[in-house]
């Protein structure tokens, strides 16, 4: 091992204090790069967690001990179960690395060149992992159970759902639960029916004073619907559309565009709080600043709809730079371990094609 010298120790400093000096800008960028993941910290549909599993009271059943009574009546009480859990029991944990070769630090040789160098690799591994992100939010991980399990986990493009959500079956399966049945709409073209089955939809997914708060669809279909909303009538989500994120609402709500859902003819109506989006809203690194104390992590979609766990020590926690044995490099890690929850797949929906062609 070779003697610590002033130059070396001074040198480990730079490479520690560089990547902890951006790792809540780094960790601001890859949430705002995401429509999903925006939108639920902006609604608050963020929550922090430390156990094994995440536990949400779920309604499956109606009380049977509701009536009315006229004076001094007597009535009788049926004892009852509950209330029922929803059990998302399995962590999933993301990573993106900073490697570097101990020639190229001897080529970058000074502070300045060294500090260029990290930053210009951890730009590539923070969009490494904005891009894997944005692929896993989407798709179900049965493929790869390492994976977070994304929305297509959730949703079922059929009229009667038949998967099985934080151990709950919904009713195509044997034993499941209508009230856990997600929302579904299928149309033929979407000049003809698109928007009919939109507002099904939309309307179905509506519940006790909520209503979807996002709706993200195939970047084809979001065209489709551009070209049914007069010019003089465009009216778009302020926060979204200054953050980069093109849309139109509808009956209220974003209807935002994502290249992740191309070619799917899919669109998400996704309930997280229920609740109309603040329009004045931005993001800022001091709010990543503290991992695991995210002032916008308040769970506010318990016991509404759809929100994001984040086990708090791992709440985009980067490693200092160290040295594998055998090894000629040093690597930094950042750590993102997280899973999708739901509350009430009811107030969650989908519209597709069907099996027929994406069309006007």
């Amino acid at each position: 091992m070779p003697a610590n010298t002033i130059t070396s120790l001074a040198l480990d400093r730079v490479y520690s204090t560089t990547l902890q000096a951006v790792r809540d800008t780094v960790a601001m960028e890859i949430v705002q790069s995401n429509p999903l993941l925006y939108h639920m910290y902006r609604q608050g549909a963020i929550m922090y967690e430390g156990g094994t599993e995440v536990r949400l009271p779920v309604v499956l059943t109606e009380s049977q001990n509701v009536s009315a009574i006229s004076t001094y009546e007597t009535f009788s009480t049926t004892p009852e179960d509950g209330p029922d859990t929803a059990r998302f029991h399995t962590w999933y944990k993301n990573r993106c690395s900073v490697v570097v070769d101990n020639t190229e630090l001897a080529q970058n040789r000074g502070p300045y060149q060294i500090v260029n160098l990290l930053n210009a690799k951890m730009a590539i591994a923070k969009q490494s992992m904005m891009n894997e992100l944005a692929r896993q939010l989407y798709a179900a991980n049965t493929a790869n159970p390492k994976e977070i399990n994304g929305l297509n986990g959730f949703i079922d493009f059929q009229a009667t759902p038949a998967k099985t959500v934080g151990g709950i079956a919904q009713s195509g399966v044997a034993g499941g639960y209508a009230n856990w049945n997600n929302q579904y709409g299928q149309m033929t073209a979407f000049g003809t029916d698109g928007l009919d089955t939109w507002e099904e939809v939309y309307m179905d997914c509506s519940k006790k004073g909520t209503h979807p708060d996002i709706i993200l669809v195939d970047p084809q279909v979001y065209r489709f619907f551009k070209r049914l909303v007069a010019p003089n009538q465009a009216e778009r989500d302020n926060a979204l559309w200054d953050q980069g994120f093109q849309n139109l609402l509808f009956e209220g709500t974003p209807v935002v565009p994502d290249d992740e859902l191309a070619g799917t003819g899919k669109a998400y109506f996704l309930t997280t709080t229920g609740k109309r989006a603040v329009n004045d809203f931005n993001l800022s690194p001091d709010m990543f600043e503290v991992i695991g104390k995210n002032p916008l992590a308040q769970g506010q979609a318990t016991g509404v709809g759809l929100q994001l766990a984040i086990l708090s020590h791992d709440d985009f926690r980067m490693t200092d730079f160290m040295t594998p044995p055998n090894s000629d490099v040093i690597i930094s890690h950042t750590y993102f371990t997280a899973m999708l929850t739901c509350s009430s797949l009811a107030r969650q929906g989908g519209t597709d094609f069907g099996a027929g062609a994406i069309q006007f």
